[in-house]
């Protein structure tokens, strides 16, 4: 577990600093997932599952412009959350599980979306969420933390 989290952690590292630092916010974060997805399907696609430990691997990138945590988790079982209100502009994958993501518009309506296995979505910061994980589901979360940008004359 702990190679495969660090070859995830390098390939995403790797495909930051291809993107223009120009691209801010959500805009960064689909064309990551855009340019991440085809290369972890070759490294996941090795791996045999269901894997021998959980493991939550964080990661921490800090360049000029970005500021980037990156968590990998591997559930052993199935796992839900509920009422998950995101911080930061977000990105979440499931590798090789599908998982399930109610996305709240206000208190009480929400929109189902099922994140089927090798796909992603991204969402803006103050999103509320239950999320649901499917067992040995390896998960990616990516949060932008972008730093403020002072603007001049």
């Amino acid at each position: 577990m702990e190679k495969i989290t660090k070859d995830i952690s390098e390939i995403i590292a790797g495909e930051i600093k291809t993107i223009n630092d120009k691209v801010r916010g959500l805009n960064f974060l689909e064309l990551l997932k855009a340019g991440i997805i085809e290369k972890l399907l070759e490294l996941v696609n090795k791996q045999k599952f269901p894997l021998d430990k959980l493991n939550e691997y964080q990661n921490e990138i800090k360049e000029d412009s970005r500021h980037i945590n990156i968590t990998i988790s591997y559930f052993l079982n199935s796992m839900s959350i509920s009422k998950k209100k995101i911080d930061n502009d977000s990105l979440f994958i499931s590798l090789n599980e599908l998982s399930n993501f109610d996305v709240f518009k206000d208190h009480k309506e929400f929109t189902s979306l099922v994140l089927y296995k090798n796909t992603g979505l991204s969402l803006p910061k103050d999103t509320v969420l239950n999320a649901k994980y499917s067992k040995n589901l390896l998960l990616i979360e990516i949060t932008n933390n972008d730093y403020e940008q002072i603007l001049t004359k």
